[in-house]
């Protein structure tokens, strides 16, 4: 039986009227609850902002479990949909702001919060998050000790939001977010992987990134057509790899890994200033090899590589 048929089996039909008011709407986690939601409301999916909503109960558990929740935390939550995290969300958090970009989506969980007795510590913001002042979210509410970021990425928007998250990584402390299971093995590549990229190292400079579970097509709706992974991003305070510059140290990872195939000895050309001659000598004094490509070269190494750029251009 499909989900639908599941979801409305024994229901009484009755002319332009279908009774929902059996379905256990508070929490908004089974998977029932979810479709007769779409359902209630003529919701229909918009492929052009990637929705798919969880409608596995146990992964929701699991998501809520990882942001490890003390009573005084308040968390960020990037598009609510119906709800399957929100409500776990606030029976366990001081304070939830879900920020969601669909306006009949955020219509509908402001009614089903009002309709189920309302959750005083729920706040609903219908806005585009990559718009969103992270800083005035949190800022708002002095009652909250430690804020964390929760959500389900849209997979064509994931890498905006995860570089909107590095930048405002002062408003918060963790962020436990499903991705494409792609991605996520990215995020947390090593040297010498061949998911290691540059996007790898900015993120692993700002966080400590860990994959923690992955997730089925089947604990969405519709499925997706790749698995997923949930990722915590716990934020590092600062670095330890002593970066003089660290504009310089992004934008020699950016010209290494523009052109990953070549060396690091033909890639440094792309930078300002770098001669042939300055290039020779870099290769005595920065301790890389710089007949070594990107993806073989380590965070620290390519901190050691802009120190010594930074000293011989000056």
């Amino acid at each position: 039986m499909d989900l639908w048929r599941a979801a409305t089996a024994g229901m009484m039909f009755h002319p332009g009227r279908v009774d929902f008011s059996f379905l256990p709407l508070v929490g908004l986690t089974a998977a029932a609850s979810q479709i007769a939601l779409l359902k209630k409301y003529g919701l229909r999916l918009r492929k052009s902002l990637g929705q798919h909503i969880l409608i596995d109960e146990n992964v929701s558990r699991k998501i809520a479990d990882a942001l490890e929740l003390a009573e005084d935390d308040g968390v960020v939550e990037i598009g609510p949909g119906l709800g399957a995290l929100t409500f776990l969300l606030a029976e366990r958090a001081k304070q939830v702001v879900a920020v969601e970009i669909d306006r009949r989506f955020a219509s509908t969980l402001r009614s089903e919060i009002d309709g189920n007795g309302g959750a005083r510590n729920v706040e609903i913001i219908e806005a585009n998050f990559l718009k969103t002042d992270l800083a005035g979210i949190t800022g708002g509410h002095g009652e909250v000790k430690t804020w964390k970021v929760v959500g389900n990425l849209p997979y064509y928007i994931t890498s905006s939001i995860l570089l909107m998250l590095v930048d405002a990584r002062a408003h918060f402390s963790t962020a436990v977010v499903t991705v494409q299971d792609e991605l996520a093995r990215r995020l947390v590549a090593a040297p010498g992987n061949k998911d290691y990229s540059s996007l790898s190292i900015y993120v692993q400079y700002r966080f400590k990134p860990e994959i923690l579970f992955t997730i089925k097509p089947t604990s969405f709706f519709p499925r997706p057509d790749v698995r997923s992974a949930v990722v915590r991003l716990e934020v590092l305070e600062r670095s330890s790899l002593g970066i003089e510059d660290e504009g310089l140290f992004f934008q020699t990872i950016r010209a290494a890994f523009g052109q990953r195939r070549k060396t690091l000895r033909k890639s440094l050309r792309k930078i300002p200033g770098l001669t042939p001659e300055i290039i020779v000598e870099l290769d005595r004094t920065s301790g890389v090899g710089l007949d070594n490509r990107p993806e073989d070269v380590s965070m620290r190494e390519f901190a050691d590589l802009s120190n010594a750029i930074k000293e011989a251009v000056g």
